[in-house]
């Protein structure tokens, strides 16, 4: 319970990204519509977790967590979790498709949230 408690906004931009990637595309009329919108969406909500966990990750860790391997453990958990949101879209929303430029663009907004993340953090001093 205390790790959910640790990491409870990263998981409920998880459960609110997921509902949003698994609504049917009839109820999203509604949002803004221009050319790249839905890879735009991608990446943004992909970010927007990746930052989520860095930050919930630091405060844990009482910022002096190792970068290397905080790093390479979000950005595994994000692109698993990008992986089965596509997987998702494809067999269990029949009016959803899996693409991989969408998939693609998770990536980025994963790798924007790292790279930012790589050169912003700082361990505290004791």
């Amino acid at each position: 319970m205390k790790y959910l408690k640790q990491y409870c906004w990263s998981i409920l931009w998880g459960i609110l990204m997921l509902a949003l990637m698994l609504a049917p595309s009839k109820d999203l009329d509604a949002a803004p519509s221009f050319p790249g919108f839905d890879k735009l969406a991608h990446c943004g909500t992909f970010f927007v977790l990746t930052t989520l966990l860095y930050w919930e990750s630091s405060v844990k860790h009482n910022y002096q967590l190792r970068k290397w391997v905080a790093i390479l453990k979000i950005v595994l958990c994000t692109v698993i979790f990008a992986g089965a949101t596509e997987l998702a879209q494809r067999y269990f929303s029949p009016s959803r498709t899996a693409d991989w430029w969408d998939f693609f663009a998770d990536l980025v907004g994963i790798g924007m949230a790292s790279f930012a993340f790589l050169l912003l953090f700082k361990k505290r001093t004791t």
